[in-house]
């Protein structure tokens, strides 16, 4: 991880840097598509929540990189629809004119789940900069260990079904493949889970 500051847990004040992270990194996510105003408030409201965190990478004081969890999906859907109820309604009432509401609600039926670990590894995503440098393997153990650290048992994570880089990343971390699955019609998602015992998680992994 040469010329990298240090890795440390997100505050709510960090959520405009991962919002804009987020969406140059990953714009084909629905949550992307929901706009930065969303995005930004959905990370301040998750790192905010005792149901979420997230960690940044900083190189010369400026956040490359981040990866987000979640405890418990429907406990935090919940909460941000109650405290941001005004947002969330004229987000989905924008979603509903360009159809994208579908998309809305298919995921929020994976999210909700009840085949799969309640917990997840929301998202990670690293400037252009800070690739094949170590440090996805390192957020993703730092994630890891916070779910450890809450006495999660298990965690899942989800993936295109060709996001090679990802899904090697994620084997690498100690997550096995659960299912594939279409949460959108016509688009394949590889999806992982990994056991958590006590202390099982020690060491980052290189990416």
């Amino acid at each position: 991880m040469s010329g990298l500051d240090r890795i440390r847990r997100a505050e709510p004040a960090d959520s405009l840097a991962i919002a804009g992270l987020h969406g140059r990194e990953i714009p084909w996510g629905l949550l992307s598509q929901l706009g930065v105003a969303f995005v930004a408030t959905f990370y301040q409201a998750l790192l905010a929540s005792p149901q979420g965190f997230a960690f940044v990478a900083e190189r010369d004081g400026r956040i490359v990189g981040f990866a987000s969890g979640v405890l418990d999906w429907r406990a935090f859907y919940r909460e941000f629809v109650r405290r941001h109820l005004t947002l969330a309604v004229r987000v989905f009432l924008a979603g509903f004119r360009r159809d994208r509401w579908r998309r809305l609600l298919e995921t929020s039926r994976y999210a909700a789940s009840g085949t799969l670990p309640p917990a997840e590894l929301i998202a990670i995503a690293l400037e252009p900069e800070a690739r094949g440098s170590g440090i996805s393997g390192e957020l993703v153990r730092h994630v890891l260990t916070e779910f450890a650290a809450r006495h999660v048992l298990a965690v899942r994570v989800t993936a295109g079904g060709e996001n090679t880089p990802a899904n090697r990343l994620y084997e690498r971390m100690g997550f096995r493949l659960h299912s594939f699955m279409e949460i959108h019609p016509g688009e394949q998602a590889a999806v992982y889970v990994i056991a958590l015992p006590p202390g099982a998680v020690r060491h980052a992994v290189p990416s």
